[in-house]
């Protein structure tokens, strides 16, 4: 009897260790199947993410270029209003406060902040760029939002200076606008009012310099983990 029952008792021990045995093989792969499908997900919004720096850092560049060529354009025509040198009496740059604007895409992190799944991103590196980022781009939005209304305000005082031609071609007929350079010459304020534009221009071009920079390191933090070379 007792012999029975010592076999019982080993037999039940082994159902219970086979039985926790699949348990936990059950539990590590499911563990393996959420792993898979985390790194998963984390893959697809690192793609996201490269595309929209990429995309970013090419809207600030053209952005900053454009910046610093209306700049030189002011200052040579400054230079020349100055010295009543005139090579021509018009100027193509017929809106020197004009903000020119950009559109940055941040769709990815507003998602990945919105639905509360920032940590979906492991590398701690890449969230604080990120973070960094997205700090930057509100606070040149409210920088831009504040050259806009100086813009607005120097509006009428580019407004008499103005002229339009019609120019006719082969196939179209349009006004082009310009700067009467002529009407400008004797005018202090005005000149004045372009050496204002042409440095404001220039605080444009270095200010979004700093969030290009932002946006280069999470490229290069995002290849680097795709590598798996992250130091």
């Amino acid at each position: 009897m007792e012999n029975k029952t010592g076999k019982y008792f080993k037999y039940a021990i082994g159902e219970i260790v086979l039985v926790v045995i699949g348990i936990l093989i059950a539990l590590s792969i499911n563990n393996w199947n959420e792993n898979q499908k985390m790194t998963l997900l984390e893959n697809q919004y690192l793609i996201r993410l490269k595309e929209e720096a990429k995309w970013n850092i090419q809207q600030i560049e053209e952005n900053k270029q454009e910046n610093l060529q209306i700049s030189k354009e002011l200052n040579v025509v400054i230079k020349n209003l100055e010295n009543k040198s005139l090579d021509s009496l018009k100027s193509s740059i017929y809106r020197p406060n004009y903000i020119h604007p950009w559109l940055l895409k941040t769709d990815t992190y507003d998602e990945l902040v919105s639905t509360g799944t920032l940590n979906n991103i492991t590398d701690l590196e890449l969230r604080d760029l990120l973070n960094q980022a997205k700090s930057y781009s509100n606070f040149s939005e409210k920088q831009l939002e504040y050259w806009r209304n100086i813009a607005v305000s120097h509006e009428t005082s580019f407004i008499p200076f103005r002229n339009s031609i019609l120019i006719k071609e082969s196939d179209s007929t349009y006004y082009k606008t310009f700067l009467d350079l002529k009407k400008m010459e004797n005018d202090s304020n005005i000149i004045e009012l372009l050496k204002y534009w042409s440095q404001g221009k220039m605080v444009f071009y270095e200010g979004i310099n700093g969030l290009k920079k932002i946006y280069i390191d999470i490229l290069n933090r995002i290849d680097c983990i795709e590598q798996s070379d992250c130091k």
